[in-house]
């Protein structure tokens, strides 16, 4: 086990620099959400301009109108962790780490480093898949503490229940779970980063476009379930500060195959020299 901490802890200093600025550009993203939300005059300032909202764009910023009226100034700091740039950010995060840790040392020869010790293949592989939870545990809590500090410095109109950021957090370390076990299946399966990056991203996109556009266009209704993005509602969390348990148990569910699957073919192909 301790070798297994070890590696983990290796693979994570090599890209710390990377990953505190990734997390740094999250929270800093969050924290202004409750500035933004200020300078309209709070949740009631909002409420004025969400009816001018074409349908379309309130389908790709999962907005409802009456549900924002309704939900006050949580359901419009919920907006924060759905927009696309910050799951740009965050898939970015684990995708990256899942690809370099694996496929890119594969790329490189230096996973023969480890595997010359008396190490197992699973040992290497269990190393990875820890590092991918950290990673997904700092992405969870990185958003809401910003969003925590921007309250208390921008104090917008509204109630809200600072409690609630937890279930948000939940649900966050949910999706970044399932993308981390499908990144690192693919990165056991693939030789090099940027052959797993390239097809991460794509199933991230096409997963996102199936979730946000099904509900203007009814075809895609038929496979939405599909999409990793209709387990995750940060805006249901953070207004009643209860995640979804099957949604939470879904996603937990996708990246604990795609883990295990990924062990599974890492240990039994050939490995470049």
């Amino acid at each position: 086990m301790s070798a297994i901490l070890r590696m983990t802890g290796r693979i994570l200093r090599s890209g710390l620099p990377g990953l505190v600025a990734l997390l740094a550009g999250i929270a800093l993203f969050e924290f202004v959400q409750p500035l933004v939300i200020a300078s309209f005059g709070g949740a009631q300032g909002l409420d004025a301009i969400m009816g001018l909202i074409p349908p379309a764009l309130q389908a790709f910023t999962r907005t409802r109108p009456e549900f924002m009226a309704l939900s006050g100034l949580a359901g419009y700091l919920a907006l924060g962790f759905t927009y696309p740039l910050y799951l740009v950010l965050t898939g970015v995060a684990v995708i990256g780490f899942a690809a370099r840790s694996l496929a890119g040392e594969m790329d490189r020869g230096i996973i023969q480093i480890p595997l010359s010790r008396p190490i197992s293949r699973q040992a290497v592989y269990t190393s990875r898949l820890l590092g991918v939870a950290v990673i997904c545990a700092l992405l969870a809590v990185a958003g809401p503490l910003g969003m925590v500090a921007g309250m208390l410095y921008a104090r917008p109109e509204g109630e809200f229940a600072y409690a609630h950021l937890g279930a948000v957090a939940l649900n966050g370390m949910a999706l970044f779970w399932a993308i981390g076990g499908l990144s690192l299946w693919g990165s056991a399966v693939a030789s090099t980063a940027g052959r797993v990056v390239a097809w991460a991203i794509s199933l991230l996109v096409i997963s996102y476009f199936v979730d946000y556009f099904a509900g203007i266009w009814a075809p895609l209704k038929v496979i939405q379930f599909l999409s990793l993005f209709s387990y995750y509602d940060p805006t249901q969390a953070l207004v009643s500060g209860q995640a979804n348990q099957s949604d939470v148990t879904t996603l937990s569910v996708v990246g604990a195959v795609a883990a295990v699957a990924g062990l599974v073919y890492f240990t039994r192909r050939d490995l470049p020299s």
